[in-house]
């Protein structure tokens, strides 16, 4: 999606807050949020996963409504680099960007993991070469899983479905974000001329006609408790689902400034922005916030 239509429906946002350590501590009130590039939510552990300009937040939740308590937002890991890309498979967390001021690495980090628990950040493969600005990861088979990214450099779409170890090398479409379907069969793809889509692993896409104008793209995990749908926000900051991608229906608003979205296993939805992660139940029609930054 071109730069200028996305910061039309405030989809520029971030995060001025370093990782977390090995041990993560909360984060002080005068941490500022200036980008926020990517989110996951993690029901199975009760996390919200935090992708921004200087690491990765962990927001702890509790599954209850309006009235809880404030969420605890900690820092997850170490690593203080620009995080772009961000996917989460299990208790893996893989991602792209760049590295921290001052620190030796090339401009471009390729693909690293960590866990939940930011108790290690890894080099796993196209260290100088990538900068995964969009990523996606779903698990496909048995245990095989599929891995993808958009190069922000080519605006190529590149595969791997051996956990890193070799890559193709698709179609430049220059999305602004992609999202494997719940079996990791079909990508999906947010791009100037609409919603795209592959079934070839990222050679070719296709539009998708009757799909509204999406800027962010998300969908169910595999194993999901509750039917697998797509999610999406669109230029205006509407909410659509779709359990195909060519029929699609519009639940609400996107909470201001949401950046980054984000499905569950039981359905839920998660937005984040400068300002906070905020959860939804019904499809996007109403928000709660869960934490503010």
């Amino acid at each position: 999606m071109g730069r200028a239509k996305a910061a039309s429906v405030g989809i520029v946002a971030a995060l001025s807050l370093a990782l977390a350590g090995c041990s993560s501590a909360p984060l002080a009130p005068t941490i500022v949020v200036t980008h926020v590039h990517a989110v996951d939510l993690d029901e199975e552990r009760g996390a919200v996963y935090v992708a921004t300009h200087e690491g990765i937040l962990r927001v702890a939740i509790d599954g209850s409504e309006s009235d809880a308590e404030p969420a605890t937002v900690e820092r997850l890991g170490v690593w203080e680099g620009d995080i772009m890309g961000m996917a989460r498979l299990d208790a893996a967390i893989y991602f792209s960007g760049h590295p921290a001021p001052g620190e030796s690495f090339p401009a471009n980090i390729g693909l690293y993991r960590t866990d939940v628990g930011g108790q290690a950040f890894t080099p796993i493969a196209l260290e100088g070469e990538v900068d995964f600005h969009s990523m996606t990861v779903g698990r496909a088979s048995g245990s095989s899983w599929a891995l993808a990214g958009i190069d922000s450099a080519s605006g190529r779409v590149i595969v791997s479905r051996d956990g890193g170890v070799t890559w193709s090398v698709g179609a430049a479409i220059s999305a602004r974000a992609v999202s494997w379907d719940s079996n990791a069969d079909l990508l999906y793809a947010t791009t100037e001329e609409g919603l795209q889509v592959s079934t070839d692993d990222g050679a070719t896409f296709a539009i998708l006609e009757t799909a509204p104008p999406l800027v962010l793209i998300t969908s169910t995990p595999a194993g999901a408790s509750t039917d697998a749908f797509l999610a999406g926000v669109d230029l205006e900051g509407y909410v659509h689902t779709s359990i195909d991608g060519v029929t699609w229906v519009s639940s609400g608003l996107a909470p201001p400034l949401t950046s980054a979205l984000s499905v569950g296993s039981g359905g839920s939805l998660v937005a984040a922005g400068i300002d906070g992660v905020q959860r939804s139940d019904d499809g996007g029609a109403t928000w709660t916030v869960i934490a503010e930054f």
